[in-house]
């Protein structure tokens, strides 16, 4: 009934949309006001953004390499998977991107480059596809291993990904990071859709979600972060389906971690071809090219990303997010109690299956519909106005397909 209701809500938004959306009202882009300028404050915020992510970056490390080695007595696994990736998600999709101001490898990226003085840097030719395959690596880590969650392998995932971020500096310049750190990039798309964001020069403005998305910039790397993370949640999803956990139930471990491997590389597959295929139809319907039409629609999919993101760690923020207070007084498995929540117990009670399950299909719904908007929008910019409603009954119907094997998946777990 979720699936059905969820298909039906798209659409009828679809519908609405075709009859009182008639001219594009996002494609010249909303400035917004300023809400903060250039100033001492906005210096002091900086600095102390700064300064807390250093201190958290330390604390993950140290925890990680001396911590306790046990998952549930170590801070560094829940705030990798859910401070970390999960809050930030959220922040700076539904914020702004937060990210950019408490980001460690940013910080240590000036001092390597105070430490370089006025030297050349490299000319730089690779787009933005180092950020996809370093994305694509961490949600590998994420979903795929069976010691995924040990401090240990989190020790040398950390160590290792600071290195190739600092050569990469060290080789390209500071600037690299907006290309190449797969954060930085992934971050930084989630905050198109945010209210809150920094012009040019510097200002602080805040203007309506989801019309910062007309900016993204509309490359292939673009397009295949936004694969990577609609086709790694949908994954998620799927490895906790009955049918699944009975098909890995008698493997060992390398074998659980290849089939886990393939589902995710099949899941990503899946997502390209809907999408691949929606704008091949629509490019030989209107005779269009497939390259032009992609990248002119794949902002489309970043609230859907986001959706997913959102519908598949709900509950492991709300549960697991507990965790993170309790070993926030003892983040090395000591038995210390700093701030004195060390005893606390998580409280599986505070949200029941019911709501999470509301929650789940609403997020999806929400996304998809957001979608639909801004396609719709964008519709009516690439094409004469008797074709722009046309043009996306194929994006329509992958968007459907999207929405119904998402509800699926999840709600099948």
């Amino acid at each position: 009934m979720f699936a059905y209701g969820a298909a039906a809500a798209l659409i009828i938004s679809f519908a609405g949309l075709a009859v009182f959306w008639r001219t594009t009202r996002l494609e010249g882009g909303v400035e917004g006001r300023v809400v903060l300028a250039p100033g001492r404050l906005q210096r002091g915020l900086l600095v102390a953004g700064r300064a807390l992510g250093m201190v958290l970056y330390a604390l993950l490390v140290v925890a990680a390499v001396f911590g306790a080695p046990v998952t549930a007595e170590n801070i560094a696994p829940v705030f990798v998977y859910v401070v970390f990736w999960v809050g930030m998600t959220l922040t700076c999709a539904l914020v702004g991107n937060l990210w950019r101001v408490v980001n460690p490898f940013d910080t240590m990226a000036a001092a390597v480059e105070r430490l370089r003085g006025d030297r050349r840097v490299a000319p730089y030719r690779w787009g933005r596809w180092p950020a996809v395959a370093a994305l694509a690596g961490f949600v590998w880590l994420e979903l795929v291993p069976s010691n995924r969650a040990e401090p240990s392998t989190l020790a040398v995932a950390v160590l290792l990904y600071t290195v190739v971020v600092l050569a990469g500096v060290a080789r390209w310049g500071r600037d690299w990071l907006e290309q190449g750190e797969g954060f930085t990039v992934f971050f930084g798309l989630l905050a198109h859709m945010a209210p809150f964001y920094a012009d040019g020069e510097g200002r602080v403005r805040v203007r309506p979600h989801l019309t910062g998305l007309v900016g993204l910039k509309p490359d292939a790397a673009t397009q295949a972060i936004v694969i990577v993370a609609l086709g790694s949640t949908s994954f998620d999803g799927l490895s906790r389906t009955r049918f699944w956990i009975d098909l890995a139930r008698n493997m060992s471990s390398m074998e659980q971690t290849l089939l886990s491997t393939a589902g995710l590389i099949w899941s990503m597959s899946v997502v390209t071809l809907a999408f691949v295929g929606a704008m091949r139809i629509t490019g030989r319907l209107h005779r269009r090219r497939f390259d032009e039409l992609s990248a002119s629609f794949v902002h489309s999919l970043v609230p859907i990303a986001f959706a997913y993101a959102l519908a598949h760690y709900f509950s492991l923020l709300v549960f697991e997010g507990q965790s993170a207070i309790a070993l926030a007084s003892d983040p090395l498995g000591r038995g210390w109690d700093l701030f004195g929540t060390a005893g606390n117990a998580v409280n599986f009670t505070l949200v029941s299956t019911t709501v999470i399950a509301y929650v789940q299909a609403s997020g999806i719904i929400a996304g998809h519909v957001a979608g639909v908007v801004v396609a719709h929008d964008r519709a009516l910019a690439v094409f004469p106005h008797k074709e722009a409603t046309r043009s996306q009954y194929p994006l329509l119907v992958a968007m459907v397909l999207f929405t119904v094997g998402g509800l699926a998946l999840l709600l099948g777990a």
